[in-house]
């Protein structure tokens, strides 16, 4: 008997844990970026890097700008003569997105849907 009110406990608190993270997901707006800065700047390579599982990300100043994606690749590695190393990139680049949910801005990698917030960045609704 109280393996099923624990049973019914863990679903019912899965299914409010859905709920919540679906109407998280159904408020958040595409966004871009009002006041870009270097602190921001710093702060989207940081968050786009911990998404990536990458050490080092690099983007314009002026990313998030003007559109609410963004599409990384990696730096094709580059002999002293400037050509490429390893040939062609077969590699699809990342689309990272930035949204804003309750005037929070955050940016989301759209194939895992991992996302972090962006406390420094200010951003409106696209």
């Amino acid at each position: 008997m109280k393996l099923r009110y624990l049973t019914a406990a863990i679903i019912l608190a899965t299914g409010c844990s859905l709920q919540a993270e679906d109407e998280m997901a159904l408020e958040a707006k595409p966004a871009v970026i009002t006041a870009p800065s270097r602190i921001s700047n710093q702060e989207l390579q940081l968050a786009i890097g911990k998404l990536l599982n990458s050490p080092r990300v690099r983007i314009a100043t002026d990313a998030f700008t003007r559109s609410s994606r963004l599409s990384i690749q990696r730096a094709p590695h580059m002999d002293p003569k400037g050509n490429m190393i390893m040939g062609r990139s077969l590699e699809m680049p990342v689309m990272i997105q930035l949204m804003i949910s309750a005037n929070t801005c955050y940016v989301r990698d759209e194939k895992s849907g991992l996302s972090l917030p962006l406390p420094e960045t200010q951003c409106q609704a696209e």
